[in-house]
């Protein structure tokens, strides 16, 4: 059978009107991590799966309280109401959870205060201020809301109040505190998110002289019986040791719709699709495979879950696919659709070759060239090397190989302003068909007759060849020196975070890493790809640079690696399994 053909009965059965109802309803619920809206929108989920008639629906329950891998406990947060106002030198309402419930930074301890506004630029270089300077006023800041809230609330400060520098003038960003139920007893200062465009203006009366009064106040409860709620669909309950699994993850402010309430709603009218088509006779569950749709808080779901599915019941998910962010109005976001795919050392070359046939035919659709020879795609799509940011990366930690669907950049993320009128229900569409042909492929085995040493043979080249012309402009510096060291990973599983480092790294060495890790790509590496390539193999120092330079073309300087290796080393994540230790890199920039 043709792709063409498979995917018009995908397309005719996919409800365009049923996926824009969930992402409405879903976008109500105020989402965040350990909130009682993130459990309602659960449940939501659930109760709509629940009465399909080829899939076996259950849920998760997890505890917040507790830690899993390199997670800690988040304390369970519910906002009732925020409001910001400016009372000197004039008088104005700058946020309100009436407008955006962004205005509360996530976890905020309730409060209501009112101070002098101090700027402290991205709080880490404060050496200036007086020791006292802080008592009894309200930070402003553009810097890590964590960070910069943990550093200074010992001050005396008595609130926090955070932009960001790289959003729209007007939009709200959405920051977040994930304080532990312990740090929830300790802090009491209040702190919220502002608009950029008036921090700007706050600071405009700062430099002229004008004392600047804020009052802020968050209405909010703290709890500590939050669950993390995940729910599974299984298309059929038959036997199978051998899964593919379609996630996405459903928490995040409400009416923020693209992250991730597009990849939630799809994937649920996607169950939909594929249990009408069961009940056509079109499709059949595999006795081989099974089909798995999982929804769950981003990490703090996907790591207990995997913890519980792989390590306790010896699943063997043999691929994953991941959708955060996929139905946008790109002209409008500014974005690309992207195919994220795993690192090198953990892929299913068959199945992401088939994927991206999918995609390119879906994307395609009836716009011929000039002469008629192709279809041209009719939306921005490109394939990158493996990022992190997402489920995925708790999949890759188990093995298991996995891609990300993902729009990105998108000018509007994690703010207010990514709204539903930035929202694209065909674009949405088009990738939720385009996987649901894929896992009828996947199921079916062979459908369309593909030679799959042929389909792989040519997906090895074509990586290999993309990255190359897109990434490479100079050829690998090989170092001179000899490490006989090998590292490897002896840490837990979950997704390195600086909330994590911050609790455990003395205040004088934190700054030397964030001085490091303000390059994106040096934070990338510490969080995500060091650890994982060390989960795989035990490697050197020049290994591990290869590794880097394979995978992304980027000459990674060997100082600047050893002090990343070494931070790791310091955190007892990863360990020397050969003869020395190497001498502790110098701490000068």
């Amino acid at each position: 059978m043709k792709i063409s053909n498979i995917f018009s009965q995908f397309y005719e059965n996919f409800s365009a009107n049923e996926l824009i109802e969930y992402v409405v309803t879903l976008a109500k619920f105020h989402r965040i991590q350990g909130s009682k809206d993130l459990e309602n929108s659960a449940k939501y989920i659930y109760n709509i799966l629940k009465h399909t008639q080829s899939f076996n629906v259950k849920t998760y329950e997890f505890s917040y309280k507790d830690s899993y891998g390199l997670h800690d406990p988040v304390v369970g947060w519910n906002l009732e109401s925020c409001e910001v106002e400016i009372l000197k030198p004039i008088h104005m309402t700058i946020a309100s959870s009436i407008h955006s419930k962004n205005c509360a930074v996530a976890h905020s301890p309730p409060g209501s205060v009112e101070g002098e506004v101090i700027y402290v630029g991205s709080g880490v270089e404060i050496e200036s201020l007086k020791s006292d300077e802080l008592r009894n006023k309200i930070v402003l800041s553009h810097g890590n809301p964590y960070i910069v809230y943990k550093t200074l609330v010992k001050t005396g400060a008595i609130g926090f109040m955070f932009y960001k520098t790289n959003v729209d003038d007007n939009a709200i960003p959405y920051l977040s505190l994930f304080l532990t139920p312990s740090e929830a007893d300790e802090y009491a200062a209040p702190a919220v998110s502002i608009p950029r465009k008036v921090a700007n203006r706050i600071l405009r009366f700062i430099e002229r002289g004008d004392k600047v009064v804020v009052r802020i106040d968050v209405k909010a409860n703290y709890s500590l019986n939050a669950n993390i709620v995940t729910v599974e669909a299984s298309l059929d309950d038959r036997d199978s040791n051998d899964e593919v699994h379609l996630f996405a993850h459903y928490c995040h402010p409400s009416y923020e719709i693209n992250d991730n309430v597009s990849g939630s709603a799809t994937l649920l009218e996607l169950v939909l699709t594929i249990d009408r088509l069961v009940s056509k006779g079109f499709l059949k569950p595999s006795s081989k495979k099974k089909l798995v749709f999982v929804w769950f808080p981003e990490y703090y779901g996907s790591l207990p879950y995997l913890m519980n599915k792989v390590i306790d019941k010896a699943t063997n998910i043999v691929f994953g696919i991941n959708l955060d962010m996929i139905g946008e109005k790109q002209d409008i976001t500014k974005s690309t659709l992207n195919l994220v795919l795993p690192p090198s050392f953990i892929s299913n070359p068959l199945y992401e070759a088939l994927l991206i046939k999918i995609l390119i035919n879906a994307l395609s659709t009836n716009n011929p060239s000039f002469n008629g020879v192709a279809n041209i795609t009719k939306y921005r799509f490109d394939i990158l090397p493996y990022e992190g940011g997402s489920d995925h990366d708790i999949y890759l930690q188990f093995s298991i190989p996995s891609v990300m669907l993902n729009q990105w950049p998108d000018i509007f993320y994690h703010t207010n302003l990514d709204d539903i009128h930035k929202f694209d229900p065909e674009m949405a569409k088009l990738v939720g068909v385009s996987i649901g042909v894929f896992s009828y492929i996947v199921l079916t085995e062979n459908a369309l007759h593909i030679n799959p040493q042929l389909l792989v043979n040519e997906y090895r080249s074509f990586r290999h060849g993309y990255k190359t012309l897109k990434l490479c402009d100079m050829e690998y510096e090989a170092s001179t020196t000899i490490y006989a060291e090998k590292y490897r990973y002896k840490g837990p599983k979950g997704v390195l975070s600086l909330r994590y480092i911050v609790r455990r790294m003395p205040q004088h060495r934190l700054k030397e890493l964030l001085n490091i890790v303000e390059k994106e790509f040096n934070s990338f590496l510490l969080t995500r790809y060091i650890p994982l390539l060390l989960m795989n193999n035990a490697l050197s120092l020049e290994e591990i640079r290869r590794g880097i330079w394979n995978e992304y073309c980027i000459n990674v300087n060997t100082d600047t690696l050893r002090k990343l290796i070494h931070y790791l080393t310091e955190l007892n994540l990863i360990e020397v399994i050969s003869s020395e230790n190497l001498p502790p890199p110098s701490h000068k920039e």
